[in-house]
């Protein structure tokens, strides 16, 4: 159909011809010519790309829709700040995988802090609306990739063996090892790891569990292993230790891995010492009489009494915390309100109120033992954080490759977690809010590319989110003005004005 002669009147760019396609505003297409080709004796002209319409009479070029461009407004704060405490597992990373691998476990990592609880099927979402794509441009996250990539992971075990020990070897000598293993809960019934574990068969769901390492001095997990939601803490304990490396330090475990596993697992590591809690049901609690006391810790804050007695081939260490036994009296008295006295009962429990037995095969200063437990919460709050704060309760993948390829992400995750909490800390922001609340903050921190051109800069925010980023050292802390003097500016003199006359100057007269 030919184009009406008004249509092909308009004013548009040179080398271009009008094409109509279809019905509606866009049905004069404006295309660009490219050049021609010889066909047989003629020249038949080539056409490009439509560059726009003859719109009501006048030409409009083609717009890139705003579907289709980039994210100019990404969150900012949050990733630099993990990042600039996280980049030397980037370099671990690198130790082992390859780079683009390095950088993908790394992104995840980082993105899975940032954004609690994102299942693998937003990764990509969150990765464009944040600053891990300025850091990390073009990695491939889409919901397949993602799942491949967890399973290729996973079947690739021996490489994060690889990661794992180098970590161990990093390890400073005399560092104190806490190891403590945490449930996950794992309802698939494709991977083989999902088994009724002794808490949670009560419950009726089935889990995985996950044993950490944790550095008490670095204050950092430093290796973990994924198990079997039914394995035995003693089972899963020994081919923990073996199976990365661990030969030096003194581990401290739970009541689960008794006297007699750790000293099989240990045999062939002499660098590497036990220190187990024990029960205080515990029949060598009385048979050493462990409550007589024998000294007191020069602490300032706390009255701590102790005991310790050497049983041959390893050591019990007794402690009493007149603090806590306070609190577990009162405990005692509030849970057995309206119920029928037992004096006999009280007795037992009164004598055991604040006390804590260890047994272990180093022999050393009682106050360093307890040091050791006073520092044994660190792990918990691993978990915690592991738990609730980078919402890694349960597990969203199935197959075991996934679940050892995940569970590593996760790890990674973990220790960017402990790093920024030490962070926070060091700057005292604890004192003044939560974990959460500061990463909300940070989270509103945000960059803006205004004019299109390259140049970010950041979203203007509240006083004291800036105040926090100073704090964090994500800003600079601009400059104090110069303080002003005190009192009246002088004013100032010229030298070759006439000196006024002394006195109230006369009045004039008409």
């Amino acid at each position: 159909m030919a184009i009406p002669v008004e249509i092909r009147s308009v004013e548009r760019p040179k080398n271009t011809i009008v094409v109509k396609r279809g019905n509606g505003p866009l049905q004069y297409a404006v295309v660009e010519r490219v050049g021609c080709k010889r066909v047989g004796e003629s020249n038949i002209p080539v056409n490009g790309y439509t560059i726009g319409h003859i719109i009501d009479g006048a030409f409009v070029p083609v717009s890139e829709p705003v579907a289709q461009r980039t994210i100019e407004l990404k969150d900012y704060a949050d990733v630099v700040l993990v990042d600039s405490v996280s980049r030397s597992l980037l370099d671990e990373l690198y130790a082992v995988y390859s780079t683009k691998d390095a950088m993908k476990i790394y992104s995840m990592a980082l993105l899975r802090v940032c954004y609690p609880g994102v299942p693998c099927s937003r990764l990509s979402h969150y990765y464009e609306m944040s600053w891990v794509s300025m850091l990390f441009p073009s990695l491939p996250l889409s919901r397949n990739t993602v799942s491949a990539f967890l399973q290729d992971l996973g079947k690739s075990y021996s490489l994060i063996v690889s990661f794992m020990r180098n970590r161990v070897n990093s390890l400073t000598s005399g560092h104190h090892i806490a190891i403590d293993g945490t449930l996950k809960e794992d309802n698939s019934r494709v991977n083989s790891l999902s088994h009724y574990s002794r808490k949670a068969r009560v419950e009726g769901t089935m889990d995985i569990t996950v044993v950490f390492a944790y550095d008490i001095d670095v204050r950092e997990p430093i290796c973990s292993k994924v198990f079997a939601g039914n394995v035995l803490d003693s089972v899963s304990y020994q081919r923990f230790l073996t199976e990365n490396g661990l030969k030096q330090g003194i581990v401290m475990a739970d009541k689960g891995f008794p006297k007699k596993a750790a000293q099989e697992a240990f045999e062939a590591s002499p660098a590497l010492h036990w220190l187990n809690p024990i029960k205080r049901s515990d029949k060598r609690i009385a048979s050493h009489d462990m409550y007589a006391f024998t000294g007191m810790l020069d602490d300032r804050n706390r009255d701590i009494l102790f005991k310790k007695a050497d049983l041959g081939d390893y050591y019990l260490y007794a402690f009493y915390d007149r603090k806590r036994a306070a609190k577990e009296e009162a405990d005692y008295f509030k849970h057995h309100k309206g119920k029928p006295f037992d004096a006999d009962h009280l007795s037992k429990s009164d004598e055991r109120f604040g006390t804590v037995v260890f047994e272990s095969d180093v022999d050393t200063d009682p106050g360093t033992i307890y040091k050791m437990y006073d520092e044994r919460w660190l792990i918990e709050e691993c978990f915690r954080y592991y738990k609730n704060v980078t919402d890694f309760d349960d597990t969203r993948v199935h197959s075991d490759y996934a679940v050892y390829g995940s569970e590593f992400v996760n790890f990674i995750s973990s220790v960017m977690t402990s790093r920024i909490i030490r962070k926070f800390e060091d700057a005292g922001l604890f004192a003044e809010m939560t974990y959460k609340d500061i990463m909300s903050r940070l989270a509103s921190a945000k960059k803006v590319e205004t004019l299109g051109d390259g140049t970010w800069e950041f979203v203007k925010t509240t006083k004291s989110t800036e105040k926090i980023l100073e704090r964090l050292g994500i800003v600079e802390k601009p400059e104090d003005p110069p303080k002003r003097k005190r009192g009246r500016p002088k004013k100032a003199v010229d030298v070759n004005a006439p000196k006024r006359k002394r006195g109230r100057p006369r009045k004039t007269t008409s």
